[in-house]
């Protein structure tokens, strides 16, 4: 998971910042082949979120990811929901988000519906 947010250093860049500062842990684990054996169709990057939650909290952005970690019983956050929380825990400006939304818009094609969009910049 690390690997994969570090990639995108213009993208994520103030969502690891902020989370490095107020102590949220960024996991992973190598030892994934059980749930390999039984989500192939996901990523190791995803699989590696699941197998080092270790009943913590994780962010996927994924659906079939989502609903994998759902089936492990492990709770997790989406983009969007990841936004809400940094924001209602002042973890992210107001500055911060809109610089994400814009990022993920131009440079992944990520598009958030009309309603969170606004409500996140609200």
């Amino acid at each position: 998971m690390y690997d994969e947010i570090s990639r995108c250093k213009n993208l994520i860049k103030p969502l690891v910042k902020a989370m490095k500062e107020k102590d949220i842990e960024i996991l992973e684990s190598t030892d994934i082949s059980e749930l390999k054996n039984k989500y192939p169709e996901l990523g190791s990057g995803e699989l590696s979120v699941i197998a080092a939650s270790e009943g913590k909290i994780v962010f996927i952005e994924d659906r079939k990811a989502e609903k994998a970690a759902s089936n492990e019983n492990v709770t997790s956050f989406n983009i969007p929901e990841l936004l809400f929380a940094c924001k209602k825990r002042g973890i992210l400006k107001s500055d911060d988000i809109a610089q994400i939304i814009s990022d993920l818009k131009e440079k992944d094609g990520y598009l958030f519906s009309k309603e969170v969009e606004e409500e996140l910049l609200k």
